[in-house]
């Protein structure tokens, strides 16, 4: 079962702080212990003082061990807890002792100075006993002092029943306060999913409500906000490209069914009314073939699916050859074409670059009036190749000196010749694929200067 965010943050939260709080209560129960221990051997240090002394005061007036040892037991008060004088060997002095200690194993053996050990007495009850080996005036004895660790345990105890039964309580409160934390910090995530999942084809100018703050929701509002301006851009762009397309499609298609209803309307026609028909049949079926072409390399070009064959080509011999292909076009209008071509080659594709270079000359024969010329230079600049192609047309206005790059925009001139808009925007792809870029340098009444800039 795939479980919410706010429950799986919950359940991390609750996880993270039940491991949090299980350290925390170990290292706080450790301490306190230790804590008990430490104020237990302190107790057992300061009797253990005032025992020696009692001791060390009797052996210096009769120099008697057991003697000392019934004064100590006489003098000495340890409450609950027992003092004992050890021989040298590590024996009770006074075996009628009121209360016998556990003593540690090492008490009698060679070299042993002192021990503070926790051991369990012969009714099996916890002690903890501090034995130091003491030497005055020739006689070496050991003084064992002792207190039981039932007060210890049972405060110990006390602690642990107090975190066995406040732990579980905190949990539980942490665990509805994750809760109402995740639903509280998700509603702002909830409510744009659900204007995200408003928005249709039909409404993609609505945008998400950014957050007032700065946060990781602002971000992520402004990121899908960023990215519904793009898709609405590209379905707009679609949108219009579909119409244009519909259009220029619309109007060969009218002329060549006009031509056919107009043949077709007589019985019979003479071999020139045919001619005439078919003509014109042919001339806007080789427009249509042109439209669609240009269509599909651009849509396929949008989609990343067009095929790049990549070759050494001799970039100089593609632009004669598309000065010859287009030669009649000049001659007609009566434009002169100069070209000064350095011998320069690079790696692309032949295709793609001899449209990219025809569509451009094309498009500057299309502009330039009766009787003007075209200048096409290649040269390498800054470790570029920079091909120009410069006509005497009317100009551009700066303002469209980048919107003729867009598809289906054509300017009065080129109405015109006819041409549907798409070439200029297919030379910029063309060069875009092979990192370069295809811009207007200048423009003005003397006429228009393109320039594509392609790597070597």
């Amino acid at each position: 079962m795939q479980l919410s965010l706010r429950t799986r943050l919950t359940v991390w939260y609750s996880l993270l702080l039940v491991l949090t709080v299980a350290v925390f209560s170990t290292a706080v129960l450790w301490l306190h212990w230790r804590l008990l221990l430490e104020q237990l051997d302190d107790s057992l240090r300061a009797i253990s003082a005032t025992a020696n002394n009692v001791v060390e005061e009797e052996l210096e007036d009769r120099k008697d061990l057991p003697h000392a040892a019934s004064d100590v037991a006489e003098v000495v008060r340890s409450g609950d807890g027992a003092v004992e004088i050890l021989d040298a060997a590590g024996v009770p002095v006074r075996s009628n002792a009121r209360r016998m200690l556990p003593l540690p194993a090492e008490v009698r053996s060679p070299g042993f100075t002192r021990a503070t050990r926790t051991l369990s007495s012969a009714n099996g009850r916890p002690w903890r006993v501090s034995v130091r080996g003491r030497s005055s005036h020739g006689t070496k004895y050991f003084v064992a002092v002792g207190a039981p660790l039932d007060e210890a345990i049972e405060q110990w105890e006390t602690l642990l029943k107090a975190c066995l039964i406040g732990i579980p309580l905190a949990l539980l409160f942490a665990a509805g306060g994750g809760w109402w934390l995740g639903r509280h910090g998700l509603r702002p995530l909830t409510g744009m999913a659900a204007e995200a999942q408003a928005i249709t084809a039909q409404t993609l100018d609505s945008r998400l409500t950014v957050p007032p703050s700065t946060t990781e929701l602002t971000q992520l509002a402004g990121s899908f906000n960023r990215v519904l301006d793009r898709l609405g851009s590209a379905l707009s762009t679609q949108r219009r490209f579909m119409a244009d397309a519909s259009h220029e499609i619309r109007t060969p298609v009218s002329i060549m069914r006009t031509a056919a209803d107009v043949t077709l309307s007589q019985p019979s026609r003479d071999e020139g009314e045919y001619r005439e028909a078919l003509v014109a049949i042919a001339q806007q079926t080789t427009r249509l073939t042109r439209l669609v072409d240009d269509m599909l390399v651009l849509a396929r070009a949008d989609g990343g699916g067009y095929p790049m064959v990549m070759t050494s080509v001799d970039l100089a011999a593609v632009v004669n050859e598309c000065v010859r292909e287009l030669g009649a076009r000049a001659e007609d209008k009566g434009i002169t074409v100069h070209t000064s071509l350095e011998p320069l080659t690079l790696t692309g594709d032949e295709a793609l670059l001899r449209r990219m270079l025809s569509n451009l000359v094309g498009n500057a024969l299309a502009y330039t009036a009766q009787g003007g010329s075209v200048d096409i230079s290649l040269a390498k600049t800054d470790g570029r190749l920079m091909l120009s192609v410069a006509d005497t047309g009317p100009g551009i206005p700066p303002e469209d000196r980048e919107r003729v790059f867009e598809r289906f925009v054509r300017l009065d001139p080129a109405r015109a010749a006819g041409g549907a808009g798409l070439g200029l925007a297919i030379a910029r792809w063309v060069a875009e694929a092979h990192g370069g870029t295809v811009r207007v340098v200048s423009s003005g009444s003397a006429g228009t200067v393109f320039a594509a800039s392609l790597p070597v």
